[in-house]
């Protein structure tokens, strides 16, 4: 099989990587079928024997045009969010989509160049791979941090490794399967297929065995965890509604009724579903329309815009407030999506003069905890913020579980209703699951407009609400989620092997992929003949 790949063209070959992307754009939530996934490093790696021997450019063009489909299936709503947000025309909405595919299909370009002129066979091959893979999309600046395996997050025993070593230690996995799949379809030899197959069919298994045995261990421990019900509301506001009253009252009517239903823990939306912006330091309670706790008594976590007085720009802010309605702690979001609430390089102003929708915001500093005390000041237990699509961010989100004091869960606020009900908020979910799994707590979520869900401390979607569409001349009613989650440990107390430095997997990876083609291009040049100096 060896001679037939390499002597495809090289067009046949981009063909044949390309089908590897799309088994992961398919795999991609809300897939049916996540198992796909698995498959996807298997087309890549055999273009990458293809294509050796031949020159970078096309080792390159091969991958990059088998990475294509990750932005082009797995990010289709991009399309849709120029059109709605940008107010772009649908051909120049698909051009940018374009654009952004071919941006993120370039560390597959880099990775089959690696791959094609890295070691020919062996345990060292298949390491390489997997380390200038990691290493690639770890180095390779990204608008929003992605796994192509995004999709196995629907299947948790799966996803159990990150525990270990983070999203790259499940990309090991189904690297591990993909190599073996591959070197059973190349081998000349009996013995090396039969051992090949066994461990690509064992690895799949393997992985699933082992990561529901950890999740039953688990399960065990966390029987006589603490359990706190919380009451998560979805208002399910129209994008750019501005009658403040209804978002109120839409909040008020869930948050009273998600009490009655028995929820200790209120936790509403990101900043803007809260209609008013707050004058820093906010440390109490509003008065009248602006109230919080206007219909029910329980401490609510909840996102505000916040402002210094003279300043044109705010902060995008969350805040717990307690039973009593006083501001216990804020936190100001310090990863701000680019041009939604962050416009680089050119003067702000100068940029909404021709894009009004974008806007600049300050961003915050550092992470914080959240200290949530139940109405009865029975307990008091810790959470850990993370505002929008910081829940994304496996760096940041380990930053706030190694504060001092430790967090019990991690809360997040956002707002994904500029993308409708297309696969984008079901993506951001399925990347926030791994943040559970890798320091063991769980997360709730209030999505303005759904999924609104509870992640359990294995990484599960325990419960959510489904997303709506709300539009002026089409509204959804306000939903809420009320459901008991355990709270099993404390990060600071138990952390992870994740946490404790499993994280390091990641950029060692990134080091090796620098430094191995260096030390390779290094001993060229020493190898390389002198030439005889003039007499």
């Amino acid at each position: 099989m060896t001679a037939w790949l390499q002597a495809r063209s090289t067009r046949t070959l981009a063909a044949i990587a390309f089908t590897g992307s799309l088994c992961f754009g398919l795999a991609s939530p809300p897939s049916a079928v996540p198992a796909l996934a698995w498959l996807g490093f298997i087309p890549l790696l055999l273009a990458a024997v293809g294509v050796r021997g031949r020159s970078g450019k096309s080792q390159f063009f091969v991958g990059w045009v088998g990475g294509l489909c990750t932005g082009l299936v797995g990010f289709p709503w991009i399309a849709l969010t120029l059109e709605r947000f940008a107010g772009f025309p649908s051909w120049l909405a698909f051009l940018g989509l374009f654009l952004f595919a071919a941006f993120t299909a370039v560390p597959y370009g880099l990775w089959v160049l690696c791959v094609a002129r890295g070691p020919r066979a062996g345990v060292l091959r298949f390491v390489w791979a997997a380390a200038s893979w990691v290493g690639l999309t770890t180095l390779w600046p990204a608008f929003f941090p992605y796994t192509p395996l995004i999709g196995l997050a629907q299947r948790a025993p799966w996803i159990q490794a990150a525990e270990l070593g983070g999203v790259p230690a499940v990309e090991w996995i189904v690297l591990g399967f993909g190599y073996a799949v591959v070197a059973a379809l190349l081998a000349t030899q009996t013995r090396v297929r039969l051992v090949a197959g066994a461990v690509a069919l064992a690895l799949p298994a393997l992985s699933w065995g082992l990561g529901s045995w950890r999740l039953a261990v688990l399960d065990a421990q966390a029987e006589h965890a603490p359990v706190v019900t919380f009451g998560i509301v979805q208002p399910n506001t129209a994008l750019f509604a501005n009658r403040r009253l209804d978002k109120m009252q839409r909040l008020w009517a869930m948050s009273a009724a998600a009490q009655a239903e028995g929820a200790d823990v209120i936790v509403w939306p990101e900043a803007g579903i809260y209609p008013w912006v707050q004058t820093r330091p906010w440390t109490e309670d509003g008065q009248g329309m602006r109230r919080v706790l206007k219909a029910h008594e329980r401490p609510t976590i909840l996102g505000v815009a916040t402002h210094a007085m003279g300043d044109p720009y705010e902060w995008n802010t969350a805040v717990v407030m307690n039973a009593q309605g006083e501001i216990t702690a804020s936190f100001d979001k310090t990863v701000l999506v680019p041009f939604g609430e962050r416009i680089p390089i050119v003067d702000p102003r100068w940029a909404q003069r021709y894009v009004p929708a974008m806007s600049h915001n300050h961003a915050g500093e550092d992470p914080a905890l959240f200290p949530v005390e139940l109405a009865d000041g029975s307990a008091t237990y810790g959470a850990g913020p993370l505002i929008c699509y910081e829940d994304i961010f496996a760096d940041f989100a380990r930053e706030v579980a190694a504060q001092e004091r430790g967090i019990e869960f991690f809360v997040n606020v956002t707002i994904d209703t500029w993308f409708g009900d297309t696969a984008e908020p079901w993506e951001h979910l399925a990347l926030a699951q791994f943040r559970s799994v890798e320091h063991r707590v769980p997360m709730v979520r209030s999505v303005a407009a759904g999924a609104s869900s509870v992640v359990d401390h294995g990484g599960r979607l325990v419960a959510s609400l489904p997303v709506s569409d709300p539009q002026p001349t089409r509204p959804v009613g306000p939903q809420r989620l009320v459901h008991a989650v355990a709270l099993p440990r404390n990060t600071a107390d138990a952390p992870t092997i994740y946490a404790r430095g499993g994280w390091l997997l990641g950029l060692l990876c990134a080091v090796a992929t620098v430094l191995v083609p260096l030390g390779a291009w290094g001993r060229r040049r020493l190898a390389a003949p002198k030439e005889p100096q003039p007499s």
